[in-house]
This record gives C-alpha cells, sequence and structure tokens, in this order.
C-alpha cells in the first residue's frame, strides 16, 4: 500500500509506563546497517517532504545527522527540510506551526527542552502528522513514551567510558598508586537526561573499578549553570578554576558527556599544564577524532564513538513504514518495544575508540 503523505498515522498519547532507561539497546555501526533495507522498495513512490527540528545547527552532531537524512533522501525519494531552533523552545513550536501549515508528511525532533516534549508531539498529533525523536527522549511528565524516539543509550555510553578507563589507566602514562591524589571532574549538562545517565553510567563503572578514590575527590562541571551557547567554551571556564582550586589533586580523571565539553575540557587541561597527567574520555567522538587527526589533545585518551548514520537509518525505516507501508506509529520499532509501551525507542550504544585504531572504526575513514 503506497502513501503520498503519512496523515493520521501518529496515533495517540502513550498510557504505559516507560522502563528505567526507556529504550532497548542496540550498538552502534554494526547494527543498522541494511536498516532501511525493508523498505527499499519505496524509492520509487511520490515524494514525500520531512523536516528535521533541531536544537541548533551550530552543533556537529545535529550537522552529521542532517547530511545523513539528505542522503537517504537521495536513495529513497524525500526531502528533507531542516529547521533551526537556536536553542528557544518557542522558536521550536513556532517552527512547527509554519511546518504543519506547509503540510509536511513527517518530522524527525531534537526537541530544544525535553520537558516541552509533550507540547511539541501534540501539534504533530493533532496535525496528524508523524513524528519520531532523535538522540533525546519523547516522554510526557510521567515518563511514558509519548511517541517513537532514536536515542542514545546513555548509561551504556557512560559506563563504556568508565570501563575503558580502569583497564586501560596503567597505559595512559599517569599514576594513579595514591588514590588520595586522584581527582575525577564530571563534565555534563544538568538539563539533559542523556547527558545525566551517560555521567552516571561512567561513574558507575569507575567506582567499581576504582573504589579508592575518594568520595571528596569526586567533582561536577555542570554546564547548565553556564549561559553562553558555546558549549566548549562553558566546559573551559568550569573545568579550569576547578583544576585551579586543587593543586593537591596531582592525575585527574575526566569524562565529557559530549564532545563539546571534551575540547573544553581539553585545552582546560593544556592551560593548566596538566596534560601529561590526566586522563579525558568523551561521549561521541566527533571532535576527538580531529583532536587526534592534528596530533593535538594528548590528555584526550579515548571516546565512545556513535555515529550519525546509525540513528538515521532507524529513523527513516520508521518513518518510511509509517508513510509508505500504512503503519501506525505505535506499529514500528515492536522489536525494541520494552513491556507495555505504546510507543518504541531504540537505544543507540556505542564501541570505543582510541588515538591508535579510531580509523577502523569511523565510518568517515572507510570511504
Amino acid at each position: 500500500m503506497v502513501f503520498g503523505g503519512c496523515g493520521g498515522a501518529a496515533g495517540s498519547a502513550a498510557e504505559a509506563e516507560s522502563s528505567s532507561t526507556g529504550a532497548a539497546s542496540v550498538t552502534s555501526a554494526a547494527s543498522s546497517a541494511g536498516e532501511t533495507e525493508g523498505s527499499s522498495e519505496s524509492a520509487g513512490n511520490e515524494k514525500l517532504t520531512f523536516e528535521y527540528f533541531t536544537l541548533s545547527m551550530g552543533i556537529e552532531w545535529i550537522q552529521q545527522i542532517d547530511d545523513a537524512l539528505k542522503e537517504l533522501g537521495e536513495e529513497y525519494n524525500f526531502e528533507v527540510l531542516t529547521g533551526d531552533a537556536d536553542y528557544d523552545i518557542n522558536e521550536q513550536l513556532s517552527q512547527v506551526d509554519t511546518a504543519i501549515g506547509q503540510g509536511i508528511d513527517g518530522a524527525f525532533l531534537f526537541v530544544v527542552d525535553e520537558g516541552s516534549a509533550t507540547a511539541v508531539v501534540e501539534k504533530f498529533d493533532n496535525a496528524g502528522i508523524p513524528v519520531i525523536g532523535e538522540t533525546l527522549k519523547l516522554q510526557d511528565e510521567n515518563g511514558n513514551n509519548i511517541a517513537p524516539y532514536v536515542e542514545l543509550d546513555a548509561e551504556s555510553v557512560g559506563g563504556e567510558c568508565g570501563k575503558w578507563v580502569c583497564e586501560n589507566y596503567e597505559d595512559c602514562g599517569v599514576d594513579l598508586s595514591d588514590m588520595s591524589k586522584v581527582g575525577v571532574i564530571t563534565i555534563s549538562s544538568s538539563k539533559y537526561q542523556s547527558d545525566l545517565g551517560r555521567g552516571n553510567g561512567f561513574l558507575t563503572e569507575l567506582k567499581a573499578g576504582l573504589p579508592d578514590i575518594p568520595e571528596t575527590n569526586y567533582y561536577e562541571a555542570d554546564i547548565a549553570s553556564e549561559t553562553n551557547d558555546d558549549e566548549s567554551q562553558n566546559a573551559y571556564n568550569l573545568v579550569s578554576p576547578l583544576l585551579a582550586a586543587h593543586p593537591e589533586i596531582e592525575t585527574w580523571i575526566m569524562v565529557a558527556t559530549t564532545d563539546h565539553f571534551g575540547v573544553g575540557a581539553c585545552r582546560a587541561v593544556e592551560a593548566a599544564g596538566m596534560e601529561n597527567n590526566t586522563i579525558l574520555v568523551s561521549c561521541g567522538g566527533e571532535f576527538a577524532v580531529k583532536e587526534w587527526d592534528n596530533e593535538a589533545g594528548a590528555c584526550w585518551k579515548a571516546a565512545c564513538y556513535y555515529d550519525a548514520m546509525d540513528f538515521v537509518e532507524i529513523m527513516v525505516k520508521g518513518m518510511l513504514e509509517i508513510c509508505r507501508d500504512g503503519k501506525d506509529a505505535s506499529e514500528i520499532y515492536e522489536e525494541y518495544r520494552n513491556g507495555d509501551e505504546t510507543y518504541a525507542a531504540v537505544g543507540i550504544s556505542g564501541s570505543m575508540i582510541t588515538a591508535d585504531d579510531y580509523k577502523e572504526h569511523v565510518r568517515a575513514y572507510q570511504n
């Protein structure tokens, strides 16, 4: 059955409670290869128009998602418009209203504020336009999934970073012989559940593997406390004074829950002359690989890498099943649905990469 548009496919709000993570998890890179194969026959159908509503096009990850959507659009005969909210939820709501008036066929949503997800999704539901979330959860205030979404399996990604530090610190050239002189900084943002999940996953694994680091030596750099839109600068502004305030700490272990934060943390470490006494790991890898390409970022030892195309293949597969195969939004990703959830959430995990092996794993180096 072929549909030129997607009206009426979005379904109603979820009634069931989400699981603790909200998503069933798959591993990045290897997991989603061929995800769109089942809809390959739809490439010759009437061209569809989708819009990708984003937090900010200034974010490298979002640029990569946008590029991947447009790449698959050429293959599967759909156009991708882009709405850049520039961190403003009111602007995003206005862009949604405009797109609904223009009659788009479907929406991919990186919601500006997870607390406003209900308001955004309701607009699409009322217009009969399907929406699939990207990276952040689409849940109501009770934790119910209100639309399908493809998110980062945050706890798993952070946990991979923590395990890597515990298993590889001896090869990093830092001294952890006296744990009383080891400090830990989590660079994250309390504004986003995904960021918090990555940080929590990291700390859980780090404390399990290195239990002798004193609790008093754990510090947080909360990006949400800064007002600058430049997240790398915010990380620098928060990490620098922490380093200066604790001369008793001789070795630092840091996790940046996004690579933007990692850039700022890396520059702060270098400015303090601590690059040979720091292990920095991050979640994402998109800026870590640039540092390694330039033989820079000596303290940036590893990253949990996930690829934008791994997200986009699953997002597009679901949207085409709605728009061209006639499925309801509640029927896609059934293999990932937990319990009695109305809408499924797919969690993408990642794989650890380092300066020594990143070219073997990162898609951009394999073309």
